[in-house]
């Protein structure tokens, strides 16, 4: 048998390094709650390049867990420009967006985007999910972002 040739893609991995996207996690991933306790939750961007507003969309189980407030982390205002969040909520679903001042530059890097700050309402396993979220650039050009998962345990 003639040896099969390398598939292509295997010659030049430094390119794919580089295009690696960024993508978000949760800080702690994991964590443990008793009934009626309200505790922080980090959400995290890694690996941004010229990031000007992140929109994520994060789910949850409403009867597990109530979203109590969303408030901006360090990582978009790092350099002291004045960041909007706004947030929504729809049975399960948090719509989330932080974005930068008209004009100012694009954040790199890696930090808190923004602070979820949840009840636990009831006993059990619940879990909070990034399936689409995204950044964008100040020309409003989406990134791509990696999603991402916690598991809270509520007792």
């Amino acid at each position: 048998n003639m040896p099969q040739p390398a598939p292509a893609s295997s010659e030049s991995p430094a390119p794919q390094l580089m295009e690696r996207p960024a993508s978000f996690a949760f800080d702690p991933s994991s964590t443990t709650q008793h009934v009626g306790s309200t505790f922080t939750v980090n959400v995290q961007l890694n690996g941004a390049q010229n990031i000007f507003q992140v929109p994520m969309q994060i789910s949850y189980d409403p009867k597990l867990l109530q979203v109590a407030n969303v408030s901006n982390g360090s990582f978009l205002s790092q350099d002291g420009q004045i960041v909007t969040v706004t947030h929504r909520e729809d049975d399960g679903t948090l719509q989330v967006t932080a974005t930068r001042p008209p004009g100012a530059p694009g954040i790199s890097g890696q930090g808190s985007v923004v602070t979820l700050t949840l009840l636990a309402k009831a006993p059990g396993q619940a879990s909070l999910t990034i399936a689409k979220g995204g950044a964008r650039d100040p020309a409003m050009q989406a990134l791509p972002v990696n999603g991402a998962s916690a598991a809270v345990t509520i007792q």
